[in-house]
């Protein structure tokens, strides 16, 4: 049975209205949205990664991944380096620069995230996440096989 009309469209405003806030926090800071979410990994991470693991931890087009990357490289933000074992493939690694910028910049943003779910009891921070991953992979099956297309 479909949820009332009313609760599924509380759920996309709410959706909308997260990504607002996250695209409003890349604007203040100076950020393309792409640019802002692969600093996120960057700094949880604080290890080397390859554009393609931060690509997919993202959901991001290569085309849209690298524009990214490219961003930050010309910035002094990040560094590409060849991978030790295949040449040909990279690493991204924050520079000096681009370790100060994250910990002054999205810091304090992935803090104030971390107390906002924080404010969750145990139970309703796994209740949420279990929903919402039930929410995406009944939205993946109900779209596989659709057949997608915008021209006549």
């Amino acid at each position: 049975m479909p949820l009332p009309q009313s609760k599924y469209h509380e759920y996309i405003q709410l959706t909308k209205a997260i990504d607002r806030v996250y695209h409003e926090m890349a604007l203040a800071l100076g950020l393309p949205d792409s640019v802002m979410v692969l600093l996120y990994t960057l700094y949880e991470d604080g290890e080397e990664r390859t554009p393609t693991e931060l690509y997919a931890e993202w959901s991001l087009s290569k085309q849209t991944g690298h524009y990214a990357l490219m961003w930050l490289k010309e910035r002094g933000i990040i560094e590409l380096l060849p991978s030790p074992r295949d040449r040909r493939r990279k690493r991204v690694k924050l520079t000096e620069e681009g370790r100060r910028f994250v910990k002054k910049s999205i810091g304090p943003l992935l803090a104030a995230e971390e107390a906002a779910f924080s404010a969750l009891q145990s139970s309703e921070q796994e209740m949420l996440v279990t929903l919402l991953t039930q929410i995406l992979n009944q939205f993946k099956e109900e779209i596989a096989g659709m057949e997608f297309s915008a021209k006549e």
